[in-house]
């Protein structure tokens, strides 16, 4: 235990009875058996709790003591949840965050020309990628498992990729008449074990907090558990607290089917795994976005008619 967090836990409390650690905290227990979450300070916590205390979002666990090394707060017990129930939560929250933290920021030409070459350029290296696996496949007399998976489902793929240009064409002559953009407080770090359920929910692990266009809570806590919940229900929970603008949810949807590049290795049941892993995420992703486009869809014609 180093000198910072020794003399954080003395500022606390006299006594400390019990240390565990976890992750990239340290928990210990008083004298009198309550419990502290010690962390060090690497994103100015203060200033973050501060703000949106001032913005009024009050999940915050009880902040105890903090200099820029590291900080202290209140250790409250988790009531066991569902997992589907704390994902819930965790997405409502987030919502809230951002919906709490948003204003309007100057954006230039230059900005979204750089967002547009970039995914550009993100979307030409993947295709270049895949096709010239594909053609590597073709030349085989015999299929491995992981090249016949990937030959049966190339299709998909360059459906995807074309996809993201079509999309990313429109998404830049939304953004070239615009001059601002939303920005909010990203969590950035959602997980389901950052929610601890009690009388009032608090969202803890701020450490990685950064200001930016609100979709990329959304994208990255999709991308590691998208397998794992039904985020079409999490994205309509979401969009009912804090609806996306047009350019935003494209942007999203842009980002969200840009496959990542499977990495092939000597293990072929390795290979065939990831290859899998590919593909059920694409065919997730497209329903995520086909069951919201319906909707989208449907409510535009409902204010055409009226």
């Amino acid at each position: 235990m180093n000198r910072q967090i020794n003399d954080a836990v003395r500022k606390v409390s006299e006594e400390a009875r019990r240390y565990e650690f976890y992750k990239n905290a340290l928990i210990f227990t008083d004298k009198e058996n309550k419990k502290h979450v010690v962390k060090t300070n690497k994103n100015n916590i203060l200033q973050i709790y501060n703000y949106l205390n001032s913005r009024g979002f009050n999940y915050l666990p009880n902040l105890e003591y903090c200099t820029e090394d590291t900080y202290v707060y209140e250790f409250k017990e988790d009531i066991k949840t569902p997992s589907e129930q704390k994902m819930s939560d965790l997405i409502k929250l987030d919502a809230l965050l951002h919906n709490k933290t948003v204003y309007y920021k100057d954006i230039s030409l230059d900005e979204v020309k750089e967002i547009y070459e970039n995914l550009s350029k993100k979307i030409d290296d993947t295709y270049k990628y895949y096709d010239d696996f594909i053609s590597l496949i073709e030349e085989d007399v015999y299929y491995s498992p992981s090249g016949y998976m990937l030959a049966r489902n190339c299709s998909m793929i360059f459906s995807c990729l074309g996809f993201c240009r079509h999309e990313l064409e429109d998404w830049y002559l939304i953004m070239q008449n615009k001059t601002k953009k939303r920005v909010v407080l990203l969590h950035n770090n959602l997980d389901p074990t950052h929610v601890i359920r009690g009388h009032d929910n608090v969202l803890i692990s701020f450490d990685n907090a950064k200001r930016d266009i609100p979709i990329y809570d959304f994208i990255n806590l999709y991308k590691k558990m998208y397998d794992k919940y039904d985020f079409n229900e999490l994205y309509k929970e979401y969009k009912k607290i804090f609806p996306l603008l047009e350019e935003e949810r494209k942007l999203m949807f842009i980002i969200l089917f840009i496959p990542d590049k499977v990495s092939f290795s000597k293990n072929e049941m390795k290979s065939t795994i990831e290859v899998s892993k590919l593909c059920n995420y694409l065919v997730t992703t497209d329903k995520l976005f086909m069951e919201n486009e319906a909707k989208n869809t449907k409510e535009q014609d409902n204010e055409v008619n009226k």
